[in-house]
């Protein structure tokens, strides 16, 4: 397909503040402060400045300036919002 070449894809968990679990499918180049933007967005969640991601089983959050390639995760990852 055309346009998608280096495109890589990640399915991870997301869990909120209400331990609800979302199965999602997301770019490993996607900046993690951009893609908290479009969560926020698109799950109507409350937005915040101080708004992170931890990661499972990396066991740390994540940096916000990072795509979730440079943090290293992986498929199956569990993001937790913090």
């Amino acid at each position: 397909m055309k346009g998608t070449i280096g495109m890589d894809y990640i399915m991870v968990t997301l869990q909120t503040d209400t331990a609800q679990r979302i199965d999602l499918k997301v770019p490993g180049f996607v900046v993690i402060e951009d893609l908290l933007d479009m969560l926020t967005d698109s799950l109507n969640l409350k937005k915040s400045n101080d708004l992170k991601l931890q990661a499972e089983p990396l066991g740390r959050i994540l940096n916000n300036n990072k795509t979730l390639d440079q943090e290293g995760v992986a498929h199956g990852a569990l993001l937790t919002l913090i």
